[in-house]
Parts: C-alpha cells; structure tokens; sequence
C-alpha cells in the first residue's frame, strides 16, 4: 500500500508508518492536508495522522480537516513521544579529526557531551524551533532551563532538524525525535517533555469504510460527528442516548461551526459497532435528535489504551 504522513524520516508519523505498515511505501507530505488529500486523490491509500496528544490534547488543525475529507477511519495507534533538544553537530563538536575511518567517524559522532559542555551550549540558544505540538509538550522544560530564547514553530519536528543542519545557523536548536540526529545533529539534552508518559494518538484514514467483516471480535470504537440546535438541553437529549444502550464514551469535544460559530458540532469516541442491531438502533434514534449525524468510522481499539497514557479504555 501507498502511506502518507506528515512530516519526514525521522518525525514521529513516520515511526508509526514504520511499526505498523513496515512493508509498504511511505510517502512524506508538506502538511496535514497534503497527507490526507494524497487519499483523496487517489494517489495513496493510507493516510497516518496526529489527532491528540496527551499533553498538549488535540491537535486542532486535523479537527477542521476531518469532516470535510470524507476519508473513514479504520484503526488507531498510540506512539509514547520523548523529545530531544539538540544542535548542527558542527556548532557543537566541530570539525571532526582527519584521517577517521567510517567507523572512528561514526563512534566520533555518538561521544556524548559532559554537562559543562552541555551547559556551555544551552547558555547560549537565543531560539528553539519545533512543531507547534512539540514546543507545547516541552514548555516547561524551555521555560526553566530556556528561559530567554524565543520559540519559533516549524513545519516539522524532524524537518526542524533537517532545515537547521543545512541553514547551519549557530546559536539555534531545536526541539526533535532522537531520529533526527541523522540529519547530522548532536542531541544536547534527551527526554525534555514535561510528562512522563507522553503519548500521542494516531488515526489511520481511507477512502472506504472497514465493513462488518473485517472488524474482529476486539472491543471497537465509533467516531461520530453531529451538529445540534444552538438551544438549552440539545446535547443532554443526544447523549442521554447513549446511557440509554448503556454505551461507554471516551471521548467529547466540541467546536462551533458556521459563518457566526452558531452551529455546535460535537466530536464522539463512543464503544460500539455501527452495524450490530445496538448500533443501528443508537444510530437512528441519534439522527432524530440532532440536525446532522456523521459516522466517521467503526474500527478496533488499540491495545495500549489505558488511564496512564491519558487515553481512557473502552471497558474498564
């Protein structure tokens, strides 16, 4: 299959792309929307995207992408993100001694730095760049021990890495997975995110819908999106379907749509099958008490779902 993803080697959608779809091509895109209209268009078949981080929560941007894509999703993944901050290894270690072998070259490159050359550096960084997602997720650790050098967000966090190692401007790190180093970077400092289990979730997007035989006996999620009236108990009326069937929910949010945000959308994570006798029942009684109903997916829990990693179960 054709895989698309945000980013370039090195950046965390691609380490998903290569734990899940290892024999398959991989495709790098400019943006979210580059990746998701790749499917669109018929030129990729797989689309792997950020949703939400359990740091920094959503991320925003693919929330207005998704209705409008029309691409179903069928699976999920769960990636722990740890963060490096790290430098153009010429600025760091300069030009390495003549005459190395390819492997004194290599072992050159991997000598790790003291903390007083560590030091030596970070006091002088007057900017970090990263994703936007990235800089969040690190924001306590740049506000303490960076506290004087400007964030700056980038396209990428691997291709923050890429884009310094050939800018080669001094005095500039960046925010990046340990895969970036490869871009010919020296990691100053490892594992900078503020929480410890930082986790982000990833959905995988088609064209076409899985159908009932293709989902297993796993506990499955369903992805709705619907709008409701802009009026008092709306949403209460919605979701008390839910309780009636006894259906769990993971997940609630809401963004206002419309010229004037006058249109309430709300975005569900419900623990049930679209094509079960419950879930057509579910389905038809929703679309009653609401203006629109979108399905945006029936598809298997990932197995890594749990309190600790910010992600709740499906049955607990």
């Amino acid at each position: 299959m054709r895989i698309t993803y945000q980013g370039i080697i090195g950046c965390f959608s691609s380490m998903v792309c290569e734990k899940y779809f290892p024999n398959d091509v991989h495709r790098s895109c400019l943006s979210f929307s580059d990746a998701i209209n790749a499917v669109c268009n018929d030129e990729a078949d797989v689309a792997v995207i950020p949703v939400e981080n359990s740091t920094a929560g959503r991320v925003a941007e693919v929330y207005g992408i998704l209705p409008e894509a029309n691409l179903s999703i069928i699976g999920e993944a769960f990636l722990p993100i740890h963060h490096c901050l790290m430098m153009p290894t010429k600025f760091v270690k300069g030009i390495p001694p003549q005459n190395l072998t390819e492997e004194e070259l290599l072992e050159w490159k991997k000598t790790p730095l003291t903390d007083i050359e560590i030091s030596k550096f970070a006091n002088h960084i007057i900017e970090v760049r990263s994703h936007p997602q990235g800089l969040l997720q690190c924001n306590k650790f740049l506000e303490k021990e960076l506290p004087n050098a400007r964030k700056k967000e980038w396209w990428d966090t691997a291709g923050s890495a890429r884009d310094l190692a050939r800018e080669m401007t001094p005095n500039v790190a960046v925010i990046a997975p340990k895969g970036a180093e490869r871009y010919n970077m020296t990691i100053l400092k490892e594992n900078i995110e503020d929480l410890k289990n930082n986790t982000t979730r990833f959905l995988f997007l088609r064209k076409t819908a899985l159908n009932p035989e293709e989902l297993s006996n796993k506990p499955l999620i369903t992805t709705l999106l619907f709008r409701t009236m802009h009026k008092a108990g709306a949403l209460v009326e919605a979701l008390q379907i839910f309780k009636k069937y006894n259906i769990n929910m993971t997940k609630l949010e809401t963004y206002m749509t419309g010229t004037y945000h006058s249109e309430p959308v709300f975005y569900v994570d419900v623990a049930m099958n679209q094509f079960d006798e419950k879930g057509r029942a579910i389905l038809s009684e929703l679309k009653e008490k609401t203006l629109e109903c979108q399905i945006l997916g029936t598809y298997e829990t990932s197995d890594m779902r749990s309190r600790e990693l910010g992600f709740l179960p499906v049955e607990e």
